[in-house]
């Protein structure tokens, strides 16, 4: 049976779905355990960021394959909340790395303008995380 060659795309964006589902989940509970309302407020604001990501793949996983994605998450464990600032920091890394390779590889602009915003999002969220975990020493 012949792959399609377009299939290791699609399982990323499957993939990518899978991720900001876990990361909505994973920072609302990380927003709970804040100590204070301004990391509570940043850490929110992140997970809207997460939340346009999910629906922009939604979509766009819906016109690549004329399905919905079906995903289940598991839950980020974290011991602590600056635990938990770290498990994010490093996830927000690798996604940046992940949509940067996936943008590379395509050439269509409509797909490459979203990974460029998640890309780019990915990043400034991994740095705001760093500042907050360093504003916890």
């Amino acid at each position: 049976m012949e792959q399609n060659p377009a299939a290791p795309f699609v399982d990323a964006i499957l993939n990518a779905i899978k991720g900001e589902a876990t990361a909505i989940d994973f920072y609302g509970r990380l927003a709970e355990a804040a100590p204070n309302a301004v990391m509570r407020d940043r850490i929110l604001s992140i997970r809207r960021d997460e939340q346009d990501h999910f629906h922009l793949f939604n979509q766009l996983y819906e016109q690549l394959t004329g399905m919905q994605a079906s995903v289940s998450i598991t839950p980020v464990s974290f011991g602590s909340f600056s635990n938990g600032l770290r498990i994010a920091y490093d996830d927000e890394l690798k996604d940046y790395e992940t949509y940067r390779n996936l943008y590379l590889n395509t050439q269509d602009v409509t797909i490459r303008n979203i990974l460029l915003r998640a890309f780019t999002d990915e990043i400034k969220h991994a740095i705001r995380f760093g500042f907050m975990t360093v504003s916890l020493v």
